[in-house]
């Protein structure tokens, strides 16, 4: 099996982010997704802008702080639609499961988009309903910060959340937890690898079934050479 790359891009690029996404040639675009106080999904990773909390703020008042467009979620899966990408949804909070999924099913259809996020609630919530949908149990995020021993060991909630997969931060998947999910039967996504050994080195695992990077023509280019 060929690793899939997904490239991944910070929120600072907006829409013409995307469109550089799309035209990489990564199999996969991801967008991270959230709501805003008036209910828009939009493309956004940090819970703030401008001091503020996004959750809170009207969708034109997001934009206005953020000094540039802010994609709405429909707008971005129509892009990488377009593109002939896939989506790679990295669902920030809760609240958005139902209509982001709708979204994805309505512009892709089941097969060409996957849904990740760090909560197992969310997977469970998305699963039940749609149970169709690909979705990977994100883990490792402030692993190395904060001592969270717990992924260091985690298939059991992987699980229990009832996700197809995992996402798995690189640092976790060198010191062996890698290894923990294959064995108990889930792909994994590894996030987010930019140093070029690390991407030869993932790029060569079978383990592996998306190398997710900032540096997706990179990657490309090393999987065509291997």
């Amino acid at each position: 099996m060929v690793t899939a790359i997904s490239a991944h891009r910070r929120d600072e690029a907006g829409r013409a982010g995307l469109h550089e996404a799309v035209a990489s040639g990564a199999e996969y675009v991801e967008i991270d997704v959230r709501r805003t106080g008036d209910g828009e999904l939009v493309v956004h990773h940090d819970p703030d802008v401008g001091g503020q909390r996004l959750s809170r703020l009207p969708y034109e008042r997001l934009a206005g702080l953020a000094g540039r467009p802010v994609p709405r979620v429909s707008e971005a899966l129509e892009i990488i639609a377009a593109g002939g990408a896939k989506a790679h949804l990295d669902l920030k909070e809760r609240g958005c499961e139902a209509e982001m999924v709708d979204l994805a099913l309505a512009a892709f259809g089941p097969d060409d988009f996957v849904v990740t996020t760090r909560d197992a609630d969310s997977i469970s919530m998305i699963k039940k309903a749609r149970p169709e949908v690909t979705t990977a149990l994100s883990i490792g995020r402030g692993w190395w910060e904060y001592g969270v021993v717990r992924d260091l060991a985690p298939a059991r909630r992987i699980r229990q959340s009832g996700a197809d997969m995992v996402a798995l931060n690189f640092r976790l998947a060198r010191i062996g937890v890698l290894a923990q999910c294959a064995r108990a039967g889930f792909p994994a996504m590894v996030w987010t690898v930019n140093a070029e050994p690390l991407m030869r080195r993932f790029l060569g695992d079978a383990r592996v079934a998306v190398l997710i990077t900032d540096h997706p023509r990179q990657a490309l280019a090393l999987r065509a050479r291997a």
